[in-house]
């Protein structure tokens, strides 16, 4: 750049390299407010359950665990019927309607409607088997958003007080990604019902792990979701 030698070319000199400067200023500004309405004002971040150790969490990632913890939630919550399966089961799919798909709750529904001796007059829980503890290898991806999760359970029912089942299952599960509205499911996960076979006893001859989890869309009329015969 060339030196001026006159006061008036110094002055004209000064100005050019202020405005230059302003401008380099006013740009960069520009690219900061671009970058920062590019924030999203909200990430998922989804915590491992198992704290004891240090995780390593991306925004939207889910891993293993949390999908594990998660289908071991719904299923609980899904099939605790402290009185009347009848009544009870119909009050957890309203509960839980926003954190199953649209087909699984049809399927559950209609289930229910059709099978009603399977519910009515009895109590239900499913109780921790004593050593049931998370393996990533019990859940599998499918997809980029879908698992297949493997759970057991100690299933306990009850008709009138009397009991009528103490044993122990095994509950293959679909768990998909669902986006609705946070305050609808904050999980933005929803159980999509059970992979063939279905929930099966423990030790019986259909109780096999399908690979590649393909969706059970009916359950038998001697099958509620949490039990068989």
């Amino acid at each position: 750049m060339s030196v001026a030698k006159t006061a008036l070319g110094q002055s004209q000199q000064e100005l050019r390299f202020r405005n230059r400067i302003i401008g380099l200023l006013v740009a960069l500004l520009a690219l900061l407010g671009i970058g920062f309405l590019r924030i999203p004002s909200l990430l998922n971040v989804y915590v491992p359950p198992d704290l004891t150790r240090p995780q390593f969490v991306r925004p939207n990632e889910v891993s293993p665990s949390y999908i594990y913890a998660f289908a071991k939630l719904m299923m609980e919550a899904l099939n605790y019927c402290p009185e009347d399966c009848g009544k009870d089961y119909v009050k957890n799919l309203a509960r839980l309607h926003d954190y199953l798909t649209p087909s699984c709750y049809q399927d559950l529904s209609m289930h229910r409607q059709r099978n009603a001796s399977v519910y009515e007059f009895r109590s239900r829980k499913l109780l921790p088997t004593g050593d049931e503890i998370f393996d990533p290898l019990k859940v599998t991806r499918l997809d980029s958003n879908v698992w297949e999760v493997q759970i057991e359970y100690l299933l306990e029912e009850h008709v009138k007080g009397v009991e009528t089942r103490n044993r122990r299952y095994h509950y293959p599960v679909r768990i998909v990604r669902y986006d609705v509205p946070l305050e609808k499911n904050a999980y933005q996960l929803a159980f999509d019902c059970y992979i063939p076979p279905g929930p099966r006893p423990v030790g019986s001859d259909q109780d096999t792990q399908t690979p590649n989890g393909g969706r059970e869309p009916r359950l038998p009329p001697n099958l509620s979701p949490a039990s068989s015969k």
